[in-house]
């Protein structure tokens, strides 16, 4: 793994505060083409301790996303070489695209825009704004991080109607794009004029997340931009667990590593940290008037419904499954972006552990899903910075046309 490789640069990072830089490093989208191939890349994952996979792939015709520094490009390329399995090359220079990413946060002013990445800083005062501002908006408190740092949310509510709506991303430090486009949901259900968004706003109680793992995103702005753990010390110099699966939905089973220097690293146990605990503790507190739960995160177009252990039709997956394309539809409508509708086993990666499928099994919310944001692989986490608005927009489409379109076969 690449936390694993650079551990010395990550301590110096920790020390000086200095951020480590990604010179050359090459990111790669790779294509399998039978189950072999599958398996093969899985040895090298486990093998090869400075490869990065941001994405695994489990199933033929689906991708692994993969980051090489630049003194393993050539063997990775060998690897893959010798086994006849395509490789493309999208980016020859990950430093030159997080120069961008960055450089954009530096011409920002005091107002909140969508055309940049938000820091936790932004967000944070912008929420107090809001709660200031409007007697209908207040601001919730989850916990504290190891480091400190509160776990802050936002509820909208305008009047009783008894029906929640949680929506939650930033459990990837990495992940700069699900924040940010929750913070744009967050805007139009206060500030926007849509009829739907406002219909939305007065028929539900909105309870919104847009960085659950404060730490690591922090974490990834200052110092380790690819860092996608939480902070919390595990084992010996080891740092951080995956929050997206420490939750307790056959939990360990697909996808996860016990090795805690691991970027997959799930915790010794579900509920081990404090972000997914006091989350889990939430939702629980609203059961049963949970009538949705969204869950974002970059990357992928995908839209999950439960359970990604099984590609079985469980629970009112038929349902959701028309929903999922219904609103995906809505969301190529404006700029033609195409999303996969399924179980993560059917249209992804299949890793088990998630919060979507806790929510489904320990809840049976009516409507649970994982929207996994742009893009395909092309960069990533490192998104560029003009396709934030873009997102954000096609994404709050799908929202509106998700809750219309239950409302039309009385899901909710």
């Amino acid at each position: 793994m690449l936390i694993k490789s650079i551990l010395i640069n990550i301590v110096v990072a920790i020390v000086s505060t200095q951020e480590l830089r990604y010179d050359n490093y090459a990111l790669y989208k790779v294509h399998p083409r039978n189950e072999r191939d599958i398996e093969y890349l899985n040895k090298v994952e486990k093998e090869n301790q400075g490869l990065d996979f941001w994405k695994t792939v489990r199933r033929v015709g689906d991708y692994a996303s993969v980051v090489a520094p630049p003194e393993l490009r050539h063997k990775f390329e060998h690897l893959m070489s010798k086994r006849s399995i395509r490789s493309d090359l999208m980016l020859t220079n990950i430093q030159d695209a997080l120069e961008a990413q960055t450089y954009s946060r530096r011409k920002r002013d005091n107002n909140m825009l969508w055309t940049v990445y938000q820091t936790i800083e932004d967000i944070y005062a912008w929420f107090y704004d809001l709660a200031s501002q409007h007697s209908f908006v207040s601001l919730i408190q989850l916990g504290t991080t190891y480091e400190g740092r509160n776990i802050t949310g936002i509820k909208i509510s305008r009047g009783s109607s008894g029906q929640n709506i949680i929506l939650e991303g930033g459990q990837i430090g990495a992940d700069w794009l699900s924040p940010t486009v929750l913070t744009y949901i967050v805007n139009q259900l206060i500030e926007g004029e849509d009829p739907d968004a406002i219909i939305a706003a007065r028929d539900f109680d909105w309870h919104i997340f847009p960085i659950l793992n404060p730490d690591g995103h922090k974490f990834s702005d200052d110092s380790v931009r690819l860092w996608t753990k939480n902070r919390r010390p595990t084992v010996g110099t080891n740092l951080g667990v995956d929050l997206t699966k420490n939750w307790n939905s056959q939990w360990g089973i697909i996808g996860a590593s016990f090795d805690p220097a691991s970027n997959n690293y799930a915790g010794n146990g579900p509920f081990t940290e404090i972000e997914t605990r006091s989350l889990s503790r939430y939702i629980e507190s609203l059961y049963p008037s949970v009538v949705a739960y969204l869950s974002f995160r970059g990357f992928g177009q995908r839209f999950l419904i439960p359970f990604a252990h099984s590609t079985a039709p469980m629970y009112n997956y038929v349902d959701m499954l028309t929903l999922g394309r219904r609103a995906m539809g809505a969301l190529a409508g404006r700029y033609g972006t195409q999303y996969l509708v399924g179980t993560s086993a059917q249209v992804h990666d299949g890793n088990t552990g998630n919060v979507a499928d806790w929510v489904k099994y320990r809840f049976n919310v009516t409507m649970v899903a994982t929207y996994h944001l742009r893009d395909t692989g092309g960069f990533g986490y490192i998104l560029p910075v003009n396709q934030i608005l873009p997102s954000c927009e096609e994404t709050f489409d799908s929202l509106m046309s998700l809750l219309r379109e239950a409302r039309h076969m009385n899901v909710i």
